[in-house]
């Protein structure tokens, strides 16, 4: 697996760390969908968030799928990019 100074190693990790975020994303979506299915709010504390407290639940659920599918995209090319590596 070492080849071109641990390009190989870094592409791994690197599409593993996405993979590990895009799962991390799937979960907060689904949180967010079954609140918004139960008719519960959500309050978010953090300034930079907090503007988000003044959208109803079924905006920031569409907001997180494509949030979602950004990291979806982006692992998937870095994935894409590290079979690369190994073929080479």
């Amino acid at each position: 697996m070492q080849k071109e100074n641990g390009d190989t190693e870094i592409a791994f990790l690197a599409a593993l760390a996405l993979w590990l975020v895009t799962v991390g994303s799937g979960w907060l979506s689904k949180v967010v969908f079954e609140m918004w299915q139960d008719g519960s709010s959500i309050e978010f504390v953090s300034r930079k968030a907090r503007i988000l407290n003044h959208f109803p639940t079924s905006f920031i659920f569409f907001l997180s799928l494509v949030v979602l599918a950004i990291m979806v995209f982006y692992a998937a090319k870095q994935t894409l990019k590290f079979v690369t590596y190994l073929r080479n």
